[in-house]
């Protein structure tokens, strides 16, 4: 599968990256980043991503208004939001715009990203 991963952090970007090479690597072909929304949208509409994992908060576009166009262009893309914000509020926002899980940052570990890429 093809992975996006879309945060401005390039700390969370790396760490996530390195979990998913060093566990995932039988099931990944390639993982892309991206900064912010926008570039999130520019990576499908040029290539053909299967997951993206996607951070709520960040500059230029956030992940509301990124996932939300996404799902209504590219229903077969699954998108994980992944953010520091654990409030009912922010989780309801992602989940609405139609991302299918919601990690919290701190708590991303092998078996939630196994539990999430199994639905792949």
């Amino acid at each position: 599968m093809k992975i996006l991963i879309v945060d401005d952090s390039k700390h969370f970007v790396k760490a996530l990256r390195f979990m998913l090479e060093e566990n995932f690597s039988d099931k990944i072909e390639e993982i892309l980043e991206a900064s912010n929304g926008q570039e999130a949208i520019d990576f499908v509409s040029n290539y053909a991503i299967d997951t993206i994992f996607m951070d709520l908060e960040m500059p230029v576009m956030d992940g509301v208004k990124a996932t939300k166009y996404i799902v209504d262009r590219y229903r077969n893309i699954q998108i994980i939001a992944v953010s520091f914000h654990s409030e009912f509020h922010d989780i309801q926002r992602m989940i609405e715009a139609g991302a299918r899980n919601y990690l919290i940052k701190e708590e991303v570990n092998i078996e939630s990203l196994e539990r999430c890429l199994s639905n792949q």
